[in-house]
């Protein structure tokens, strides 16, 4: 019995429950909206815009506000005048895909034809005060105010690329009192912005880490600054570079170059920036009826090269009875190194310069030659050959060929004691020279100038040679040991 009526009484409980009805308060409450945070452009950026460059797009981008429950928010950017204030804007965007993106992509051209339709004058230099606001349709936040500066369509300079010489880190070896022979820049042509304007440039050289608000130093391009190109000798760049701080010629000159195009009051610096590395270095070549080759300038006797002074040069070899003098460039006779009529040097530096005299050989036989250009000294002196070992071959050999098939290297029978061979190394590599193919008898390099491109040989256990890769004329002398590596 007891059971039977707690039964009833929890039905009883569970219908009186069941059947009472709930209410909520149904009135709307508004939509919440999260703050927000603009990542670009930073405050206080200075725009100029430029009227050669209309479609090229300025972006605006920041983080999403936190919507409420069920709205969320669209955006629109809004910019008014320092003087004024951001809730009476003169320029109004919507953000990107109808308002509801993060980001706001506006051609320059948009920009600035809100602008002029508020009146300010092309060219004009505007401070604006700006921000973007979310807006869910019952809250508005915005994401902080910030200014700028927009300078109107006015002058204007378009994009362009720079051709070459090529960005690279291989070191380009220039004849420093060369008049006649150049440095040649090239770039795309840029275009004004202005109908009727013209672009000028020139062409700016930093170190590494240098600023090219600040250059080195700087040329204007050919034809006073109008073309697109730029040619100087090696001459004046070597007068750039000493006038610069970079005086001594036997360090590499490792640079930048840019080239900066104006339009009346308007700059670009072209897109990118190249690396360029500058060796000032003189090659010297024996011509005359005294040399091995003759009085053709295209086929000169190469010299060797003093391992510690650079500016001196050296031969020892065979001679005919007869004369001779030096070109710098090989097939060129501008630059010429003769006789002083003294028995010194005198230099034609260019080609309306007199031819100086030349050195005379008595009698055919072995001889050293030795000429410093910087000293302006000359000496010949008779060689005793005899006795010297006649090689059957001399060769390369080294890492570029897995340190087993020879590169054999040829000579003549005027000189059999001067060996050369010209080569492709694709890449860096360590090699050494023999004799007669085997390693009996071996030379390399002293161990303070294993990278060095000329020197004299030491023989058996000394250190490879390194070599960069490149095509060279390879030289080797087996009476002195001296070596030497032309770049091709």
């Amino acid at each position: 019995m007891r059971h039977k009526i707690l039964n009833t009484l929890l039905a009883l409980v569970v219908f009186a429950f069941g059947c009472k009805k709930t209410s909520f308060d149904e009135t709307s409450k508004g939509e919440a909206l999260g703050t927000f945070t603009i990542s670009a452009p930073v405050n206080n950026t200075m725009m100029v815009l430029n009227s050669a460059t209309p479609n090229k797009a300025i972006s605006i981008t920041w983080a999403a506000a936190k919507p409420g429950v069920s709205t969320a928010p669209t955006y629109k950017f809004v910019a008014a005048l320092k003087t004024g204030t951001i809730d009476q804007p003169i320029v109004e965007f919507a953000a990107d895909n109808g308002g509801k993106s993060t980001t706001l992509t506006l051609t320059q051209k948009q920009l600035d034809d809100a602008l002029k339709a508020k009146g300010i004058a092309d060219g004009a230099k505007t401070d604006l005060i700006w921000t973007v606001v979310a807006d869910n349709g019952t809250l508005k936040v915005n994401g902080g105010v910030f200014n700028i500066s927009v300078t109107r369509f006015g002058d204007g300079v378009s994009n362009f690329l720079l051709y070459g010489p090529l960005s690279s880190s291989d070191v380009i070896t220039i004849n420093p009192i060369l008049t006649s022979q150049t440095l040649n820049f090239k770039w795309q042509k840029s275009f004004a912005g202005k109908t009727g304007s013209n672009v000028t440039y020139k062409v700016k050289f930093i170190k590494p880490d240098g600023n090219f608000s600040t250059p080195l130093f700087q040329f204007v391009s050919n034809n006073s600054g109008l073309d697109s190109a730029l040619n100087v000798s090696y001459k004046d760049f070597d007068a750039a570079l000493t006038a610069a701080g970079l005086a001594d010629q036997s360090a590499i000159a490792t640079l930048k170059w840019s080239v900066e195009a104006t339009s009346g009051t308007f700059t670009k610096f072209s897109d990118y920036v190249n690396d360029i590395s500058i060796l000032r270095d003189v090659n010297l070549y024996m011509v005359g009826d005294a040399s091995e080759f003759g009085w053709d300038n295209a086929t000169p006797t190469y010299m060797y090269r003093d391992q510690t002074n650079r500016s001196a040069y050296t031969y020892t070899g065979y001679l005919n009875a007869g004369d001779f003098k030096f070109i710098s460039v090989v097939g060129s006779w501008d630059t010429q190194y003769g006789n002083n009529g003294t028995g010194g040097v005198a230099l034609k530096a260019k080609g309306s310069d007199p031819d100086p005299g030349t050195y005379h050989v008595t009698t055919a036989g072995y001889y050293t030659v030795k000429i410093d250009i910087n000293a302006m000294t000359f000496s010949i002196s008779p060689y005793n050959a005899t006795g010297a070992t006649n090689y059957t071959l001399i060769s390369l050999i080294g890492a570029f060929n897995d340190w087993n098939a020879d590169l054999k290297m040829t000579n003549t029978t005027v000189n059999p004691h001067i060996w050369t061979v010209t080569n492709k190394f694709t890449a860096d590599t360590e090699l050494k020279f023999r004799a007669n193919g085997g390693w009996e008898v071996n030379w390399g390099a002293a161990g303070n100038n294993v990278n060095g491109k000329y020197g004299i040989g030491l023989q058996d256990n000394a250190s490879n040679l390194m070599v960069k890769a490149g095509t060279y004329k390879v030289m080797f002398n087996d009476l002195t040991k001296a070596y030497i590596f032309y770049s091709k």
